[in-house]
């Protein structure tokens, strides 16, 4: 990983992949809902939108023309903390492809009647959100288990999404997307005469940098929803977890993996394979800065929540970490950080997941030889650090009959 840092602006992240044709960029700006006054929340998504409307440079059509005409693909997301610009396209398109990110993220320009139309798309993408019953649950969670400003929904609310007006969008455009907030990141190969031309182009100085915050995760609630149109309860089990910096992740990964991971984990065996109660279950680390939650996300029919519910907790409670289990968690993380090693795209949201939180990246390789590192007795430990605490409850569901389990 090579980094260039140019004072008081844009830093430039580059993981040169020798021996491939493909490259992927991104711009990575440091604002998400997080940083959004409760009046315009959803702003950052609202721009991300709205910036591939046509900027100084280049038209709606011509910026992904560009992109897309030589195989490639352009695209955006903003989550909580941050929004992300990227493309990955063939090496020879390296330098055109920059120049349409660039020119995304500095110059877009922001019309009214563009605002007006993207305004309805994004109210309709509201409104397939509120249908998703995967989205309420983990909405759900995030506004009743977290206390701090990541509880705020990234998408925005009806009324702020009616009424965000293109001067607030001006106006945060010009707060934020400042070269000391955004980081750049190419993955793969890129000729040395376009690594230098974009080097020359990201000597821009000046703006702010964001601030990284904490929320505390709240433990023993239980709280529901009611969505008609869902099928199933869907469940989502949450306890406070580890951070970005813990030496405790890496053992963390380990348990992950060989609790959900693949069609010989843990849970998948014991609650899919020997009780068919769900089809689909999983656990997941989010981890933060300085804070983390651990995740467990299942879905079963109405007259099975209570036995899944049951059988969920007398898996966990009977959890023995066998040689065999510890095996499969070890050699299946490493594969899968192998296998990470030949695609572009998935090394930039790694290294974007390091650089949201401030922290130097820690590429396959080395995460791979600290997994290496971990013993049989280190994921015990994590495991019962994790039980330990009290799991909090969230649940989307058809019935309108209130539910708290049993014994909880």
């Amino acid at each position: 990983m090579k980094c260039y840092k140019f004072d008081e602006g844009i830093e430039l992240y580059f993981y040169p992949i020798e021996n491939i044709r493909s490259v992927t960029i991104a711009f990575n700006v440091g604002v998400g809902s997080v940083f959004e006054p409760e009046e315009v929340s959803g702003i950052s998504h609202f721009i991300e939108h709205l910036s591939f409307r046509g900027t100084q440079k280049y038209d709606m059509k011509t910026l992904k023309l560009k992109v897309e005409s030589v195989g490639g693909f352009l695209n955006a997301w903003t989550d909580k903390e941050n929004t992300v610009y990227y493309a990955k396209v063939p090496s020879f398109n390296a330098y055109e492809t920059f120049d349409v990110l660039k020119n995304i993220v500095f110059s877009p320009l922001f019309r009214k009647e563009d605002l007006e139309l993207e305004r309805q798309i994004i109210y309709q993408e509201y409104l397939s959100h509120l249908e998703d019953p995967v989205s309420n649950v983990f909405d759900l969670m995030y506004s009743n288990a977290l206390d701090g400003p990541h509880s705020k929904p990234v998408i925005g609310k009806e009324e702020t999404i009616k009424n965000i007006t293109l001067e607030q969008i001006k106006n945060f455009h010009d707060e934020y997307y400042t070269p000391l907030n955004i980081k750049v990141i190419i993955v793969g190969y890129i000729s040395d005469k376009d690594l230098n031309l974009i080097k020359d182009e990201l000597k821009i100085f000046g703006g702010i940098r964001t601030i990284k915050y904490k929320s505390k995760v709240n433990t023993g609630i239980v709280k529901g929803k009611i969505l008609k149109n869902s099928q199933q309860v869907h469940l989502l089990y949450v306890k406070p977890g580890f951070s970005l910096q813990s030496e405790e992740r890496f053992a963390a990964m380990v348990l992950n993996t060989l609790l959900s991971s693949g069609m010989s984990s843990y849970l998948f065996d014991e609650i899919r394979e020997k009780s068919g109660l769900v089809y689909d279950i999983y656990t997941m680390n989010m981890f933060q800065k300085d804070w983390g939650l651990f995740t467990l996300y299942a879905a079963t029919s109405e007259d099975k929540v209570e036995i899944f519910h049951s059988k969920l907790f007398e898996v966990l409670s009977n959890f023995k970490l066998t040689d065999q289990l510890f095996d499969y968690g070890m050699k299946r993380l490493i594969g899968k950080l192998e296998l990470s090693t030949e695609s572009t795209s998935t090394l930039t949201n790694m290294i974007i997941d390091y650089l949201t939180n401030d922290i130097k990246p820690m590429m396959p390789l080395e995460l791979i030889q600290r997994i290496k590192e971990v013993s049989k007795n280190d994921v015990e430990k994590v495991y019962e650090n994790l039980m330990n605490e009290k799991w909090s409850l969230f649940y989307v569901t058809p019935s309108t009959d209130e539910w708290i389990p049993k014994n909880w």
